[in-house]
């Protein structure tokens, strides 16, 4: 009996210092696009499906579509920072990482080529200020040039005035405030109900992001060129730290090799809706060079005046940046 009671106990003791088997983990997955049909849900899908296809099933993805759940989407960093969320598509963080949002100065870059050239030297500061959150960012795409939509007529920077136009930062408030209309500031799934009730009457947009949504409601497109709008897509740190080694490495070079088919497939879109908008009648306008170099003209000194506002750090980076550009 005393053997068979060793025998036992050493029996117990192998099996609870034996690993565990693997389970598969399911993740909280959130964008703020609030319709399967936008073409950056599109693309977040099929990199959760393939993340879940590389790990082999040992991640899955419940994704969750902008405005299901009680996380506003100028939250969303905070959210995937304290764990609520595990992973998400983020378009809404400047209030969480200001120097990101030199990448959305209204009028500063004006090329796709130049935004890739300034984000490349605002990485560093933007990955360290997402990591101080408990945030990685795994990657990014842009949409294309943000222009104007309303309701009412729009055809020039005069016809900004009195017009209650949705923006989605402070600096796109800049230049609406400075040709007299009245930005109001709303995350993507509120948009449709205030351009029906009137709450606004227009919106700074892409034909292929709230163009594409909110089409039945804006009349006029103004394609004035006021900044580009980029996306990321982030993780828990927590979380993606607790994945083994060679599984974080396949993930970001999968995000990596994936996101710019994103950018790629939004700026295809645009054209191809700008077709479609205009054929359903609604009156497309192209800027006069005239009205974009004024718009510069009359914005360019908020640049310095918005980086002072936000500390040392962010007007070291903007120097780089419009040293790199020479603007």
């Amino acid at each position: 009996m005393r053997k068979l009671g060793i025998a036992l106990a050493l029996s117990a003791s192998t099996l609870m210092g034996a690993p565990a088997a693997s389970q598969a983990a399911t993740w909280t997955a959130y964008t703020y696009g609030p319709s399967d049909t936008m073409g950056t849900t599109k693309s977040f899908r099929a990199i959760l499906d393939a993340i879940q296809n590389e790990t082999g099933g040992d991640l899955k993805f419940r994704l969750r579509l902008g405005g299901s759940l009680p996380i506003q989407a100028t939250n969303i960093t905070q959210a995937v920072g304290n764990g609520s969320i595990q992973i998400a598509e983020d378009g809404f963080f400047l209030g969480n990482v200001k120097v990101a949002g030199i990448l959305r100065l209204p009028m500063l870059l004006q090329t796709p080529e130049e935004y890739d050239r300034a984000a490349e030297v605002l990485r560093p500061y933007i990955e360290k200020e997402f990591e101080r959150q408990g945030v990685i960012v795994l990657g990014r795409y842009i949409y294309p040039h943000q222009t104007a939509y309303s309701a009412k007529p729009l055809a020039g920077l005069a016809d900004f005035h009195n017009q209650k136009i949705r923006v989605t930062s402070p600096e796109q408030s800049e230049l609406i405030s400075r040709f007299g209309g009245i930005p109001i500031s709303m995350g993507t799934p509120e948009v449709a109900s205030a351009l029906q009730s009137g709450t606004v009457d227009g919106a700074l947009t892409a034909n292929s992001g709230g163009g594409r949504l909110w089409r039945d409601s804006l009349k006029y497109n103004y394609r004035f060129p006021v900044n580009y709008f980029d996306g990321l897509y982030i993780v828990n740190k927590k979380a993606f730290e607790r994945l083994g080694a060679d599984t974080q490495a396949s993930i970001r070079a999968l995000v990596a090799k994936m996101a710019p088919a994103t950018t790629t497939g939004l700026f295809s879109e645009e054209d191809e809706l700008g077709k479609a908008f205009a054929e359903a009648g609604m009156k497309i306008v192209e800027p006069e060079q005239k009205d974009i170099d004024k718009a510069t003209a009359l914005i360019e000194p908020y640049w310095a005046q918005w980086a002072q506002q936000q500390g040392p750090e962010v007007v070291e980076a903007l120097a780089k940046v419009r040293a790199m550009l020479n603007r």
